[in-house]
């Protein structure tokens, strides 16, 4: 058997131990009279690779793979009903909201630090158009100008 086909072995019978009717179905949650159980959609992918050399030398082999899940629906079982309810796309949970605006709350604080600082630059301009009287400095020597 080569490296390729011993990896890819591997990694499918990792896959099969993993990949479950419990990794779909959750663990039941039950709360008073309630029984929630969450359904999952799940993901996976891998891949694998070997190449070889001359002789003993060159041959190398790796292998990699990853998994998603994601809630679907979720079956509320009550004292006298049973439901399924599905999870709504864009109900995210609070961290998923919060993440997907970073990106724009980052580009207000920087769009309102320029403004700031355009409204400093223009104040200053303003000041030495005057002869720099807001900054206490007078063009003329020997005047006295008050700063409060």
């Amino acid at each position: 058997m080569s490296e390729v086909e011993a990896l890819l072995k591997a990694s499918i019978a990792e896959m099969e131990r993993i990949l479950t009717s419990k990794t779909v179905i959750g663990e039941p949650i039950t709360a008073g009279e309630k029984t929630v159980v969450p359904l999952l959609s799940v993901g996976a992918a891998f891949g694998a690779g070997a190449g070889s050399g001359k002789g003993d030398e060159g041959a190398s082999g790796g292998a990699g793979g990853g998994f998603g899940m994601k809630p679907v629906a979720v079956i509320i079982i009550e004292e006298d009903m049973v439901r399924v309810e599905p999870v709504r796309e864009g109900s995210g949970s609070l961290v998923d909201r919060v993440v997907e605006k970073i990106p724009s709350l980052i580009k207000k604080e920087i769009d309102e630090w320029e403004d700031r600082r355009e409204e400093k630059k223009e104040k200053g301009k303003e000041s030495e158009e005057k002869g720099g009287e807001g900054k206490g400095r007078g063009k003329e020597r020997g005047k006295e100008i008050k700063v409060e």
